[in-house]
């Protein structure tokens, strides 16, 4: 496999002058959701982009946001929170935040006299109540784009669809990972291709192993000989856990599995894939830890895992956190034919991609990666952190509003799309 980048840069960012008038470069982002992946990433990329002389990054959050402690950046907690340890509370936390945060989050990009406002997440379903006062904003509007579309309907399909399209329509600039993800938002929304961007998914760093892998083995009732497959992560039905469960069954080599992570509240819940091991007769070569991973854990579940599995369905494509989080602790991946995440390892050689997302290709998959596990095969973790760097997104980025701002008749925001 080449390890060159090449669809990193199709279409290519545009590249801008270096400095934007005599003051520094005000970036506002907003963050609705206050803990997850998204958060995660928006923490990472942030903190990257601050480091940059002339950039005045300031995140706009709520208190809950989880990540505040460790910003290198300007927190603004001005948003209502979404916490709360009762359910019903949380629901109606979180439908009052998609009314007022957008709104709040303009007002502050306003009052500060933001040069750019980046939504790290979008509410679209409420877009229509605070277009209008996105279409007043002076600021710049980008979009980081991680789902090009929603998985799951929340009211109804056909009108939040319309609605998400008209969001990245109102965007001077929106970026994603791939340029497969580039031609899907141009086919879903009609954007022109211009205004989109691809920009890499930096890796996740995490903490070391508390000890060494038999030991960590040992304590997770895992065998100390033998391959060993992390799927880690919330469970949501898209990643496909059933189908490598399936294959599981299937297959002829001994792997065992480590399935580490919490059911989305509306997914399956882990006990549906705990009753499919025991139909399938895996039981015995699966252990499932069915509750939040802290931060701290993470570094002994990589540590322990030979590779990492990412059967996600085809209809999967976005990029994946996980992925991200391997490439930090050189665990090679399996992944589906999900198109991002295919695109992605046929890039940079950091793991296989099996020829579909059902358990016969999955089957073929997994002895693929256990064959080049056993064999020492090297794989490119360093060529891919080199090439997905969260610092090459941001200058990419920069790149894009530094155009931006010397150049805004390039972008014509239209709210109504």
């Amino acid at each position: 496999m080449s390890t060159k980048a090449s669809s990193l840069h199709e279409p290519a960012p545009v590249e801008g002058p270096s400095s934007v008038g005599s003051g520094a470069l005000k970036v506002c982002t907003y963050v609705f959701f206050p803990a997850g992946g998204i958060g995660r990433y928006t923490h990472e990329w942030l903190r990257t982009l601050g480091r940059h002389d002339g950039v005045e990054a300031t995140l706009l959050c709520a208190p809950d946001f989880q990540w505040q402690q460790a910003a290198e950046y300007v927190a603004w907690p001005g948003l209502r929170a979404l916490s709360h340890p009762v359910p019903l509370r949380r629901r109606l936390r979180f439908l009052r935040g998609q009314f007022a945060n957008p709104l709040r989050a303009i007002e502050q990009a306003e009052r500060v006299d933001a040069d750019i406002l980046h939504f790290a997440s979008v509410n679209h379903l409420t877009f229509p109540l605070w277009a209008p006062a996105l279409k007043r904003l002076r600021a710049r509007v980008t979009i980081a784009v991680h789902d090009v579309r929603r998985q799951k309907a929340i009211v109804h399909r056909v009108w939040e669809d319309r609605q998400l399209q008209a969001v990245y329509r109102a965007a001077d600039a929106l970026f994603v990972h791939s340029a497969y993800q580039a031609h899907e938002l141009r086919d879903f929304a009609g954007v022109d291709p211009a205004r989109i961007h691809v920009v890499p998914h930096g890796p996740y760093p995490y903490s070391r192993p508390t000890a060494d892998r038999a030991t960590l083995r040992r304590r997770y009732s895992l065998p100390t000989d033998g391959q060993v497959a992390l799927f880690f992560g919330q469970v949501r039905d898209e990643k496909n856990l059933d189908g490598f469960i399936r294959a599981l069954g299937r297959l002829d080599a001994p792997l065992y599995g480590l399935v580490a992570g919490h059911a989305h509240d509306r997914h399956r819940g882990m006990a549906a894939y705990e009753a499919l091991a025991a139909d399938v007769g895996v039981d015995d070569r699966l252990v499932f830890l069915d509750r939040f991973i802290p931060d701290e854990e993470v570094g002994d579940l990589f540590s322990l895992a030979d590779w990492v599995a990412l059967p996600y369905r085809t209809a999967f494509t976005s990029q994946s956190g996980v992925l991200n989080v391997a490439a930090h602790y050189d665990r090679p991946v399996l992944v589906s034919d999900a198109p991002v995440l295919r695109e992605t390892v046929e890039v940079c050689d950091i793991g296989v991609a099996a020829e579909g997302d059902t358990p016969e290709a999955l089957v073929h998959g997994i002895e693929r990666i256990m064959e080049r596990v056993n064999g020492g095969h090297t794989f490119a973790f360093e060529a891919y952190r080199q090439q997905f760097s969260w610092e090459e997104n941001a200058r990419r980025t920069l790149a894009v509003y530094r155009a931006l701002l010397e150049a805004p008749s390039l972008a014509v925001r239209s709210a109504t799309g």
